[in-house]
């Protein structure tokens, strides 16, 4: 839509006829004085930060400004916005940022984004899983724009009935397996360093869990749930999935990708990124959960999101209550997010779950429906320390005949990751003696 220009406009009438000349003058003096009044200056524009892969969606999205203001929408590397955002002079500060979920809880630690409220409506109208990865303790620090997650996705050729249990689908896999129909049984790729986020479905499906949760909803740091009691009786099964050679975390995303699309393995746990690699596929496919793993256990995915936060430099430019307007209500709506799914290069759905729902993206449609019973992708900074731990376990759990117990893995990964956020214990300054 072409924003019009909003300009005061002044009539004036000719004067009546003048009884003398200093009225005349008086006259033209006054109009002169009206004419020549400065035009009053234009408010501040409220400036947004995106990457620069972003920035075509964000200008589509925030075309018609706020109200009498302009939105400018500046292309940024994203990557370090909160190092940035420290060091930043406030005049040249953005006052809202497009950022990941998992950004978020850095930025909101240093203060660097203010909280916002939404309202019951809203909170319905977008996924609650999604608006998790936005939360930070009792506070929501931003709105989430689309959200992804992984997915089971199943060759209907060499399977032609669904798995209902996971361990269904383990021998349906090596059957094929042992008959040379597939290479590869369950393509699960990890790569060198192991993966929390890929293998995190059948960790949540063994009963295992990132972080606890506070009384409010928001991650507990200081549980983690790589080795708690419910996993650990059940984490045996690793062990049996890598005598089988079902999972093997020497697999590379490029080898699980191939033996999926080249239809030699049945079964692949990937994200929607790699719906444009499954429109070549030749055969039918299916999208769904992974199966249950342990009984009344859901085998289900981290869901991760883009969305965007109000900075604290907002209040600085005296446009504070304007950018929370804008996150809490004009990018929260279906038109809005519709908007910038359709440009954005991010594979995911809208957060907006009207919106989502109207996607004439069907394959993608398949993936968030995987999402039932997800999991926010954590946004605290602790996660970086939990998720090398927890990665690092499932590597050396599953790498074939070198692996090690799962037990042994999993109980060392906690206390790497204990040992990893242990705050280290500042020795007392030595005050030298006084000598007399």
């Amino acid at each position: 839509m072409r924003q019009r220009s909003l300009g005061v406009f002044g009539f004036f009438n000719g004067a009546h006829a003048a009884k003398g000349a200093v009225s005349a003058i008086a006259a033209a003096l006054i109009a002169g004085s009206m004419l020549a009044a400065p035009a009053q200056a234009a408010p501040r524009a409220i400036v947004v930060w995106v990457d620069a892969q972003y920035k075509d969606a964000a200008t589509a999205l925030f075309a018609n400004g706020y109200k009498n203001r302009t939105i400018t929408v500046i292309a940024r590397d994203m990557s370090t916005i909160a190092l940035d955002l420290q060091k930043i002079d406030p005049n040249r500060a953005p006052d809202i940022v497009l950022v990941d979920g998992e950004q978020v809880g850095e930025l909101a630690n240093n203060e660097l984004i203010t909280p916002i409220e939404i309202s019951s409506a809203t909170s319905r109208a977008l996924s609650s899983v999604a608006i998790s990865t936005f939360k930070v303790g009792p506070s929501l620090f931003g709105t989430p724009i689309q959200r992804q997650n992984m997915a089971l996705v199943t060759n209907a050729e060499l399977i032609p009935t669904a798995p209902t249990t996971f361990n269904k689908l383990s021998n349906m896999a090596l059957k094929l397996v042992a008959g040379d129909r597939a290479d590869i049984g369950f393509a699960l790729a990890q790569g060198i360093d192991g993966n929390a986020y890929s293998t995190y479905p059948l960790f949540a499906g063994l009963g295992g869990f990132a972080f606890g949760t506070t009384a409010t909803g928001s991650y507990n740091p200081a549980r983690i749930g790589i080795n708690n009691k419910k996993f650990v009786k059940n984490q045996a099964q690793i062990d049996t999935w890598n005598t089988s050679g079902l999972i093997d975390s020497n697999l590379t995303e490029e080898q699980a990708r191939i033996a999926f699309t080249s239809g030699r393995a049945p079964f692949w746990l990937t994200g929607p990124e790699d719906i444009v690699n499954l429109k070549t596929v030749t055969f039918r496919y299916r999208i769904t959960q992974v199966p249950s793993i342990v009984k009344g256990v859901s085998a289900a995915p981290f869901m991760k999101s883009i969305g965007f936060a109000v900075t604290s430099f907002a209040q600085t430019h005296k446009v504070l209550p304007a950018a929370k307007d804008i996150v809490a209500n004009q990018i929260t709506s279906t038109k809005a997010q519709t908007a910038f799914y359709e440009l954005s290069p991010y594979v995911g759905l809208p957060a907006n779950s009207a919106a989502a729902a109207a996607t004439p993206d069907r394959v993608l449609l398949a993936f968030g429906s995987a999402a039932l019973g997800s999991t926010p992708y954590p946004n605290l900074p602790e996660w970086g320390q939990v998720s090398l731990a927890l990665g690092g376990a499932w590597r050396d759990s599953t790498r074939g005949v070198t692996a090690v117990k799962a037990a042994t893995a999993f109980a060392a990964a906690r206390a790497q990751a204990v040992t990893a956020l242990t705050p280290v214990p500042v020795p007392a300054p030595t005050v030298a003696p006084t000598i007399p």
